[in-house]
């Protein structure tokens, strides 16, 4: 059991100590998880994402001792954008990580948690952008190893039919796994999405699609930014996976995946 998306205090956005995420990943069961703390470089308003890797450094430190049993990886969840791409890679580089999840998070320069983007724009325009700027990113950007909750806008769509669906798009979803399987990115799968949509992120079709052309690396993580959610709904996505056909679930150490038998 493993939870490769985990936030602490370490980030903008979350409140709770390193310590405790751990303490709640030892009770969910799982064996080895990462924490993926934010940076995102071209948010505009809302919280500061960026990262004081002295702080961060120090509270691994601290939380591998208290918790021996628990493999505990160093990563970041890193904002895709071809504008700041050189800022990030040189903030990233020399960083001990083990691990970067590469995630699209602004659409039409506005996180579409905002609902000012969504009075802006229509649906349509707003996935459309989601799915051409998430392209542009993976094609452009070489500093992730996987990316990140593909569909992150379902969770904020506030129209009844929230998912993006990989019948709806199905040449540039095509274009961008096959981008990720050639560039050798994974593709994280991410409980999160469960609880504002009826899916994961991304969807079930899409995981299968990513594995019928030929991707191989997939990771699972609940996006926890609070002890409860620490490891959700990672048992049954596992199970999903096997399903689907993949033999193995990836995990990383200073970016080269390790592969867990399913």
């Amino acid at each position: 059991m493993i939870d490769y998306h985990i936030h602490t205090s370490i980030s903008a956005d979350c409140d709770i100590p390193m310590k405790k995420m751990a303490q709640a990943a030892q009770d969910a069961g799982l064996k080895e998880i990462c924490f993926t703390e934010h940076i995102d470089l071209n948010m505009f308003e809302g919280p500061d994402f960026t990262v004081d890797f002295d702080a961060y450094a120090a509270a691994l430190e601290e939380t591998r001792s208290a918790y021996p049993a628990l493999v505990i990886r160093m990563g970041i969840e890193a904002g895709l954008d071809t504008g700041t791409k050189d800022k990030m890679q040189s903030i990233l580089h020399g960083q001990p990580l083990d691990y970067v999840i590469g995630s699209q998070h602004v659409v039409f320069g506005q996180d579409p948690f905002y609902k000012e983007v969504w009075n802006r724009h229509t649906k349509a325009e707003i996935f459309d952008e989601y799915l051409r700027v998430s392209l542009e990113s993976a094609s452009a950007i070489d500093d992730y190893d996987v990316m990140g909750h593909v569909g992150y806008i379902s969770k904020f769509c506030p129209y009844e039919d929230k998912l993006l669906r990989y019948a709806d798009y199905t040449d540039v979803i095509d274009t961008l796994l096959k981008t990720l399987i050639e560039k050798g990115k994974g593709l994280e799968v991410n409980t999160n999405g469960l609880y504002m949509t009826p899916s994961t992120m991304p969807e079930t079709p899409i995981i299968k699609r990513y594995r019928e052309l030929g991707g191989e690396i997939v990771t699972v993580g609940s996006d926890a930014h609070y002890e409860s959610v620490v490891g959700h709904a990672v048992a049954d996505t596992l199970e999903t996976l096997k399903n689907i056909g993949f033999a193995y679930i990836a995990v990383f150490e200073k970016h080269q995946p390790r592969f867990v038998p399913l």
